[in-house]
């Protein structure tokens, strides 16, 4: 008799230890009739009406502005949110730790701080922050989705982790990834697949979908996550959220987990850290709270740049718009009724084309590639674990390692690329009124509504920012209502066997799907000016919201 492979025990013995890990007054049969499950926690009844108030009717600056006035306690927001994010995992399957006495106890002794002295302990002071599996904290499992890591804790913190806790965040749930962080749907042999909160058709995204899904089921009002191929702005898009991918530099990634071997998060296209979040001054709330703790102390990798809050405007934006994307219905519509909105408000639009936009996505996955996906089979090899068929689909992995010489010639090719991209973006001072260069550039965030699944195709307009190293945001601007309007749903006709395979897992009535779905869009910021990015994310917010 041949014994089943060791990665499947190791997968039930985890799932188990997830549900054992949620009070069972807290359980819940998840009604199988209702798709759009993103109200779900409010009507449950696990949660008080104070916690629904809780966790249902701020965004994280709201809610730390009662904290910090004493309306509630760290205590009482943080069994808040373990409660409604107990309620997501159990809804969408996004959580791969729950640690909620942990969090009780940072909670307590900061109220304890507060009663004391009547200060929060810093600017995050209450605030519960859930976070991608691969931050480590000291003490709790990183498993990466691989059964291979479970039962090892990790020694120490995650930089960024030991920073926003001296802020006054709260760990309470890490979040799930798929197999790889390489790939557009978030799921493993190990959790398995993390759902949409607002649709079993449409994908949660990857590789940071646990922190995309439960910021959307309000779970968690900032997701942190990380980002070297889309992997924030993606989730962030799929789940109808914001996000930001900073520039490398600026916020600290030190100790936070991958799949290449040792060295390669210094490398190559650098991977990113950032918030997934439900509003846009949420996200400056983050990077700005971490950039001002001066993060160079704790991790070298940072640039020593003092965030700058800039001057309030006292003109209209001067934005670079990409129009020459291809795209499909809704996407076309929305993005250019939100180009007129935005015209119509006296901001300044400059036409851009998104230079060499293929080359350097090309790049990117070259870059990918270097190791042959070599490290992640034997991690695989560990539990006996074969790939997901979202990994295997993906063309990523396995494939033709490269050599160290072959290596810097894709350095080489990246540097002059990003030199002319410098210059190209300078050379909109050409154009503008003032003859200064463009604040921002606005693109979609992806070509089509979110699929039910996402192959890697067509990635061009999120991965030509990663090789560039400039932040980018994802921002909403439209809630599909089709009682209100009339919108045409297309999306690209299939080639590959994994397009042709995602084509019946559409709903036949594909509208239904998106009802009440937040479409965003892309900004785009200069290398290391997250702060402009983020001014004017939080102008454009404001205008779509009219």
């Amino acid at each position: 008799m041949t014994s089943e492979p060791t990665y499947i025990a190791i997968s039930a013995a985890k799932k188990k230890a997830l549900i054992d890990a949620i009070p069972s007054d807290w359980r819940v049969k998840i009604p199988t009739d209702v798709d759009n499950l993103t109200k779900f926690a409010e009507s449950c009844g696990v949660l008080t009406d104070k916690e629904v108030e809780i966790t249902s009717n701020y965004d994280a600056v709201g809610l730390l502005e009662q904290v910090h006035k004493g309306v509630y306690t760290s205590l009482e927001v943080t069994i808040a949110f373990c409660k409604r994010a107990a309620l997501a995992h159990q809804a969408i399957n996004c959580c791969t730790e729950l640690f909620f006495e942990r969090a009780y106890e940072v909670a307590k002794k900061q109220d304890e701080y507060f009663v004391k002295t009547g200060k929060p302990v810093g600017p995050l002071h209450g605030l519960p922050i859930s976070i991608k599996d691969s931050y480590n904290l000291k003490g709790i499992d990183s498993t990466i989705g691989m059964p291979a890591y479970v039962n090892k804790p990790e020694p120490a913190s995650s930089a960024i982790v030991d920073v926003m806790e001296s802020l006054g965040a709260i760990m309470y749930v890490k979040t799930n990834v798929p197999q790889s962080m390489m790939v557009l749907d978030t799921e493993n042999n190990l959790i398995g697949p993390t759902r949409n909160a607002y649709s079993k058709y449409i994908t949660a995204a990857g590789s940071s979908g646990g922190a995309g899904a439960i910021v959307a089921f309000r779970g968690s009002l900032i997701g942190m996550a990380t980002d070297i191929g889309g992997s924030i702005r993606v989730p962030a898009y799929c789940n109808g959220s914001f996000g930001i991918k900073p520039s490398s530099g600026r916020l600290p990634y030190h100790n936070i987990k991958g799949y290449w071997p040792d060295g390669e998060d210094v490398t190559g296209v650098l991977c990113v850290d950032g918030p997934v979040t439900t509003s846009a001054r949420d996200l400056e709330l983050i990077v700005r709270s971490i950039a001002k703790a001066e993060p160079w102390l704790v991790d070298p990798s940072c640039a020593r740049l003092p965030w700058v809050d800039p001057e309030p405007l006292d003109r209209g934006l001067r934005i670079g718009v990409i129009r020459g994307v291809e795209t499909y219905e809704p996407i076309t519509s929305i993005y250019s009724s939100f180009i007129d909105k935005v015209s119509g408000a006296g901001h300044e639009l400059i036409d851009m084309e998104l230079l060499h936009g293929d080359e350097l996505a090309d790049l990117a996955t070259a870059f990918f590639k270097a190791d042959g996906g070599e490290y992640l089979q034997k991690i695989c090899a560990m539990s006996g674990e074969p790939l997901t068929e979202a990994v295997a689909d993906g063309g990523l992995y396995p494939c033709e390692p490269i050599d160290l010489i072959q290596f810097w010639a894709l350095s080489h090719k990246r540097a002059n690329m990003q030199h002319e991209w410098l210059q190209y973006w300078l050379d909109t001072a050409t154009k503008t009124k003032d003859g200064e260069p463009v604040d921002v550039i606005l693109l979609p965030a992806q070509p089509q509504l979110p699929r039910p699944k996402e192959p890697l195709t067509s990635n061009t307009v999120i991965l030509a920012w990663n090789t560039l190293d400039y932040p980018a945001a994802i921002f909403s601007v439209e809630t599909i209502d089709s009682n209100k309007k009339d919108y045409k749903f297309e999306f690209p006709s299939p080639v590959t066997p994994a397009e042709h395979r995602l084509e019946a897992l559409f709903p036949e009535d594909r509208a239904k799907a998106y009802q009440g779905f937040p479409v965003g869009l892309q900004l785009v910021g200069r290398k290391q000016d997250e702060a402009g990015l983020l001014q004017a994310v939080k102008i454009l917010e404001a205008l779509a919201e009219k």
